[in-house]
């Protein structure tokens, strides 16, 4: 049985207090595919943390049974400082309350640039031996990294063990929403088996979003050296950004089907002994992400949607409105929500309260809006 969990410390914060990272892994060390997997990286987002817990237990079995040929490492809670952000029972666990605050999934470190200068004059013909001296840097690299905070050790320790894997599934959710996944322009192709398993309708497709997300400083090595080397470097890490549906979507009966199409991913991927599923990639329909409307509050006010999450939207057609509660005249306090794009709506706020200029509904379009900026996709 190869299974282990390891436990890791971060630097404490306060005196008299201590966060830890719990980290499952599965598979001889070193052997490939190596796939890792991390929930809750915002950490008001928990769906994830039941199907993780759920697909663990399958892990487990199959372990014992022998099946594991791969690598594989699960971090079930990966952000216990935003977990640690409970006011009278409200978490809200998407930003960083000190060492520089901000959040949680944005700006991640760049090691592009640093990688190169240290393998650059090794690089031959040989792609692999390539893809292993890039793995030797980045961990060079990760090793040289601060990790006097908190902040700054969960970093670290999430890089550490997710950056030399040839995979890395990043699981989040929305407010309220359809599964959907962010993708790499790049891998479209190549995920479109695990989006078609986890019945996933919606995929947006993203080249620069500017926001530095883990799933894309997972990959950014890659990239970087792609564009100086091209055949010479093949891809040594693809990553994604999985959302599992909305905040409250989170049921056995749901992490149960989650965990077993991941189980059937990981057998399809061959991480896993076992007959690989069908797959039919026929529903699966990739959005450009400079297409999606981020659909504002036009006031303060109660929101109310009058279309469904997974229809169809027209650019023009009404899709809610937000009634001003505070409105002199009551005949005259709705303001129309206007869908700017032709696509699905897809995800929307769970709170229905909301501000004026919140961005309370996305709908995945087909056609590049002009009001959305490359490099500058994520408002949030």
């Amino acid at each position: 049985m190869s299974y282990q969990l390891y436990s890791h410390t971060l630097p404490s914060a306060t005196p008299g207090t201590q966060r830890i990272l719990k980290a499952h892994h599965f598979g001889e060390a070193g052997a490939r595919p190596k796939i890792y997997f991390q929930a809750g990286l915002h950490a008001d987002e928990w769906p994830g943390f039941l199907v993780l817990n759920t697909l663990i237990k399958k892990l487990i079995k199959a372990d014992e049974e022998g099946l594991i040929k791969g690598e594989i490492i699960i971090v079930p809670v990966c952000n216990p400082i935003g977990l640690g952000q409970n006011f009278h029972g409200y978490i809200p666990g998407r930003f960083a309350f000190s060492d520089g605050g901000g959040n949680f999934n944005r700006n991640w470190l760049q090691l592009g640039a640093k990688v190169e200068r240290i393998v650059k004059d090794k690089i031959t013909g040989d792609v692999e031996e390539n893809v292993k001296l890039v793995r030797e840097a980045i961990r060079e690299e990760l090793m040289a990294l601060p990790e006097l905070t908190e902040l700054q050790g969960m970093r670290k320790t999430l890089l550490a063990l997710s950056m030399d894997a040839d995979e890395v599934i990043d699981l989040h959710c929305s407010g309220e929403a359809c599964m959907h996944a962010y993708v790499a322009q790049e891998f479209e192709e190549y995920f479109t088996p695990l989006l078609s398993l986890m019945k996933s309708k919606v995929a947006l497709s993203e080249l620069d979003t500017g926001a530095l997300s883990f799933d894309e400083t997972n990959v950014s090595v890659w990239r970087h050296l792609k564009a100086h080397y091209a055949h010479l470097m093949p891809w040594g890490c693809r990553s994604l950004t999985l959302e599992l549906r909305g905040e409250n979507d989170i049921t056995h009966e749901l992490a149960e089907q989650d965990a077993s199409a991941l189980m059937k991913y990981l057998t399809y991927r061959k991480v896993i002994k076992g007959k690989a599923p069908k797959i039919d990639p026929s529903e699966v329909a990739f959005f450009p992400l400079d297409a999606m409307d981020l659909v504002k509050a036009p006031i303060a006010g109660i929101a109310c949607f009058h279309k469904e999450l997974g229809e169809s939207v027209e650019a023009g057609e009404v899709i809610g409105e937000v009634v001003d509660v505070m409105a002199d005249d009551v005949m005259q306090s709705a303001y129309p929500l206007i869908a700017r794009a032709n696509g699905v709506f897809f995800a929307r706020f769970q709170r229905r309260l909301v501000a004026c200029g919140e961005n309370i509904a996305k709908i995945a379009g087909h056609e590049h809006l002009a009001f959305r900026e490359i490099g500058h996709l994520f408002e949030d």
